[in-house]
């Protein structure tokens, strides 16, 4: 069963093998002096931002389609539970996380899980069962503050640098490669 932090995962994996069969191209370009080897790299690391850009957007559309995620905001969360309101306004507080929306997924079992970029806009995943009773609030507090503090110290920034920096390597290495007659 795919579960969020594997979408995630497979995000990245596709977004890698996209830059990577982009090095391609790019390193045809640098031989054909159509592009500098300084303007291919540039290339490379806009593409990768682009990808960290788009992130919460696709994951969003990965949650609402696949997990039949449905999001509310605390505001709407205070009418039917106000202690798990409470719980999560205290920890965005101390973590200062602003905009907080949940990722309700219908079902008994659903991991914390959350994402966002560069600690704005945060999502975490919660099962429906989660907003059903203030025990239950009570029993996920460490937990979700557990989830939300490993959030605000997360930055997929240097995941999608370590990318940029390999695709780089990769292309410069293809460059070199055709250079000295070793391919094609």
């Amino acid at each position: 069963m795919l579960s969020p932090s594997k979408a995630l995962k497979l995000y990245y994996l596709a977004t890698f093998l996209i830059g990577a069969g982009l090095t391609v191209p790019l390193a045809h370009w640098v031989i054909t002096d159509d592009v500098g080897i300084r303007g291919a790299a540039l290339s490379i690391l806009s593409i990768n931002v682009l990808f960290i850009m788009i992130m919460p957007m696709v994951m969003d559309y990965f949650e609402s389609r696949y997990f039949k995620a449905r999001f509310i905001a605390l505001e709407e969360l205070a009418q039917d539970n106000p202690d798990l309101k409470a719980v999560l306004d205290e920890q965005c507080a101390r973590l200062a996380l602003p905009g907080l929306k949940l990722a309700i997924i219908e079902g008994d079992q659903s991991p914390l899980f959350s994402y966002g970029l560069w600690r704005n806009n945060p999502r975490l995943f919660l099962s429906s069962k989660a907003l059903s009773g203030e025990s239950i609030a009570r029993e996920m507090a460490p937990s979700i503050e557990a989830e939300l503090s490993r959030f605000a110290r997360q930055d997929h920034t240097l995941v999608f640098l370590m990318f940029a920096g390999f695709q780089v390597m990769l292309q410069n290495l293809i460059v070199w490669m055709i250079n000295t007659k070793m391919i094609g």
